[in-house]
């Protein structure tokens, strides 16, 4: 009996050490199969939707799909924090300079439009006014064609690519003041010796925007075309304007006759191996595009 005691024991220390095993072995298994991502908001509804379909034949993996920016996006793969970063605009040259094995695909193409709340009348504006409103030289709608009431500013933080195309074009500088909850932007033509004193408040993602306009009648943001006009045909309180006579629309950045446009990109460090090449693969394949477009982006590939 004691032989069979001692043997039981033995043979339970056998199956638990079996256990662990097969437990490190499952565990190893799963976070070889886990794909990351960070980086554009823009993008992000792409890879989450392109992830959801990708698992009906990969099953077992398993992902884990970030934000914060495409400035974000870049540094996190280039690091090794995450697998694929996502930039809604081109590498820069600085970027490829500290990370020179990152390798982009772009996925897709899209707009930045200016949108106001859908009760505002105004329903076009132009690169000067925009300028103006942005540097405090306008503060009220009346003196662009709208209601009589005060301009609200609703600006995108630093680190975002919606930010940076929008200062490029529109010929702007900008920097953050304030701390914590009170952070705000203010803006100044470029050349001007001094910062607007128009406070704007700061957001992140794109629907974070859309829903700062949607609910305040007064405000006046920009944010991506195709996330714009998805919300807005799904009854959103928001109006996307024609900016130079040229209507924001995903056609007209197909077109490019609108001229606020950019590149979606995933991005990698080195080449795709393994699942993450199958995934990028997935969303550049004809049911990857199919998804980009019903995204209310352009598509990139046949």
């Amino acid at each position: 009996m004691k032989n069979a005691g001692k043997m039981i024991k033995k043979t339970g220390i056998v199956i638990s050490m079996a256990c662990v095993v097969s437990l490190m072995s499952l565990l190893t298994t799963q976070a070889a199969e886990q794909i990351t991502t960070a980086g554009s908001s823009t993008i992000r509804p792409i890879v989450n939707k392109a992830s959801v379909a990708f698992k009906k034949t990969h099953p077992g993996v398993g992902f884990v799909v970030g934000g914060g920016g495409s400035s974000h996006g870049v540094k996190a793969v280039g690091t090794g924090e995450v697998m694929i970063g996502q930039a809604s605009r081109y590498i820069k040259d600085k970027e490829m300079q500290k990370y020179p094995k990152l390798v982009p695909f772009m996925v897709g193409l899209d707009g930045i439009a200016m949108i106001v709340n859908k009760n505002n009348p105004l329903g076009s504006i132009t690169k000067e006014q925009v300028q103006n409103i942005f540097t405090g030289r306008v503060t009220n709608w009346k003196d662009v064609g709208g209601n009589d009431a005060p301009i609200v500013l609703i600006s995108k933080e630093e680190g975002r690519s919606t930010l940076e195309l929008f200062l490029k074009y529109f010929g702007l500088e900008a920097k953050e003041t304030g701390e914590g909850r009170n952070m705000k932007m203010v803006h100044k033509k470029k050349g001007d010796s001094a910062f607007g004193t128009a406070e704007a408040k700061l957001i992140g993602p794109n629907k974070e925007a859309i829903a700062a306009v949607s609910t305040k009648t007064n405000a006046i943001a920009y944010v991506s075309i195709g996330t714009a006009q998805e919300i807005a045909k799904k009854g959103g309180r928001l109006k996307l304007l024609d900016l130079d006579g040229v209507p924001a629309t995903i056609q007209n950045v197909g077109n490019e006759t609108y001229p606020l446009r950019r590149p979606l990109h995933v991005i990698t460090n080195g080449d795709p191996q393994g699942t993450v090449k199958e995934f990028i693969d997935f969303i550049l394949s004809d049911e990857g595009q199919k998804i980009v477009e019903a995204l209310e982006f352009i598509k990139v590939s046949s």
